[in-house]
């Protein structure tokens, strides 16, 4: 539903208009006009030079609501549109012939239309604030939301080209951007970045570990084992089938000749239980 608008003062209504339209829905979604008005806006010189003029007026009989155009802000032009369209509602309703006295001064004088303008003082303020503050926060999100792509991509390019773990500043500006976000995209991306470190962390310790089979396995296929010292050949008789070498980190097994050896399905529980213990360290450090 939208009310129909006669601009009689040739007022450039394009930044206007589309606030008056939102506003109107917003008034439509909490009052639900049965009928809506017609807004005019006039121009008259004569009243703008009284400091205690008009500034828009209600007319309940063709329900059209006049609001004075000369010298004002766009803003309390909306104001007073809020203010004349809970009267319209009153109209409609057909609270606003209250009988009395309705001459200047009525506020003072006539107790029924003073509560009917209380009211639409109240309602229209109420109205008009949820109405500004909504849209200032449907744009602060989309900005955050804007932003923390932005920082997202840029981020990933850094760090492709290398220049994000050479230039800890830009880290740290990227992380102090980060903290203006939402909680909820806060929490989300501290999630992805600690899931990003606990990955990392394990990849390192799995390459740690490989380099050390590497290194031992080139021992002994250079005779290591050929020519083992008396501690070597004591270190082998002293560990049991199953059991972990603080040495090389691998389960051995002792094969019928007396030399050690591991098997792949080894290697692969020396890995996991290396992993699983590096892991309750860093939890308990963490807690």
């Amino acid at each position: 539903m939208s009310c129909q608008i006669k601009n009689n003062a040739n007022l450039d209504l394009t930044d206007l208009q589309p606030h008056i339209d939102g506003m109107y829905d917003h008034f439509h979604q909490k009052i639900g006009f049965q009928k809506p008005p017609v807004i005019v806006f006039d121009s008259d010189p004569s009243n703008q030079s009284n400091i205690l003029g008009k500034t828009a007026y209600y007319d309940p009989q063709s329900f059209e609501v006049h609001v004075y155009t000369d010298g004002r802000h766009p803003k309390d032009m909306l104001r007073s549109i809020a203010h004349e369209l809970i009267h319209h509602q009153q109209n409609l309703e057909g609270r606003l012939d209250v009988g009395g006295y309705n001459g200047p001064g009525y506020y003072l004088e006539n107790d029924e239309l003073r509560n009917i303008e209380e009211e639409a003082m109240t309602n229209s303020a109420i109205f008009l604030r949820e109405y500004e503050d909504g849209l200032k926060l449907e744009e602060m999100n989309k900005m955050s939301l804007k932003e923390w792509k932005n920082n997202e991509l840029n981020g990933l390019l850094l760090k492709k080209f290398g220049i994000l773990k050479e230039n800890k500043m830009v880290d740290e500006e990227l992380t102090g951007k980060q903290k203006k976000l939402p909680p909820a995209l806060q929490q989300a991306i501290e999630k992805k970045e600690n899931e990003k470190k606990e990955g990392e962390k394990e990849e390192g310790d799995l390459q740690e570990i490989s380099s050390k089979r590497e290194d031992f396995e080139h021992n002994r296929q250079q005779g290591r084992e050929g020519s083992q010292t008396q501690d070597d050949r004591l270190h082998e008789e002293e560990l049991d089938e199953g059991q972990i070498c603080e040495e090389c980190g691998g389960y051995h097994k002792v094969k019928e000749s007396g030399r050690v050896g591991y098997t792949n399905e080894n290697l692969k529980r020396s890995i996991r239980s290396t992993l699983k213990e590096n892991r309750n360290i860093r939890l308990k450090i963490k807690k």
